[in-house]
């Protein structure tokens, strides 16, 4: 299974302020090479999100919250073998093999 390098991507914070809160981008070169790049217009794109509507993305942030609470309690309840997703520090990979897994493939 694929693991992920955090030490090589784009690292974004979220810190409290008085009133809120700051997001922000800790630059680095390479967030600008090739590699870079799409990481980098995401970072970009979910900073933006967050700051045109705060709201917006505080629900989503519920909504993932008790979307993962459900999957847990659902797998556990299931006694499911596969895990579709691999979780790293709160980051998620999509595995598709489990999907593929029991199906015929013509």
């Amino acid at each position: 299974m694929e693991k992920v390098n955090f030490t090589k991507g784009i690292k974004m914070f979220v810190s409290p302020t008085e009133n809120g809160f700051a997001c922000g981008v800790i630059e680095d070169d390479w967030m600008y090479s090739g590699e870079g790049y799409m990481c980098s217009v995401i970072a970009r794109g979910m900073m933006k999100l967050a700051c045109d509507n705060p709201q917006d993305i505080f629900d989503q942030g519920l909504e993932g919250f008790s979307e993962d609470l459900k999957n847990k309690l659902n797998k556990m309840n299931e006694g499911k073998n596969g895990e579709d997703t691999t979780e790293q520090s709160g980051a998620k990979i999509i595995d598709i093999v489990p999907y593929f897994k029991n199906k015929k493939i013509n």
